[in-house]
């Protein structure tokens, strides 16, 4: 049978474990917060860039001159493809910031489930001893 100095430096290991969980689990659901903030601000931003397709205005409804014309230009500038590549990239960075702190916090609160049932599991061998 284990002594009470044991199950007490049991417990206080478990306990400081929780709480380093419990922090991680904070921190970890503060990161989601603010890559879901991102993922909004890119995902609003998307369609007040001139490179939006759903915009009359923008360089996708140009008229093209005429091709028969040998002065006619009828490609898409290279800095509108290149905002159009830039907002794709942003996106696509947030998108991926956004799943990492979704498996980030996933990870945390199962580190933090962990913790508790060793937590839980200390306090009840101390009860067992305390209330044979």
């Amino acid at each position: 049978m284990s002594t009470r100095a044991e199950l007490d430096a049991a417990l206080a290991k478990a306990e400081a474990g929780w709480q380093k969980a419990n922090a991680a689990l904070g921190q970890a659901q503060a990161d989601e917060i603010t890559a879901n903030a991102e993922w909004e601000k890119v995902a609003s931003d998307r369609r007040k860039s001139g490179t939006d397709r759903r915009k009359s205005k923008s360089v996708w409804n140009n008229m093209f001159p005429d091709r028969r014309k040998a002065i006619s230009e009828r490609r898409i500038p290279e800095t509108d493809i290149a905002a159009l590549s830039k907002l794709v990239s942003a996106r696509n960075k947030a998108y991926t910031d956004r799943n990492e702190a979704a498996a980030n916090r996933a990870d945390a609160e199962a580190r933090l489930k962990t913790a508790s049932a060793e937590r839980d599991k200390a306090i009840a061998a101390l009860e067992k001893l305390n209330h044979p």
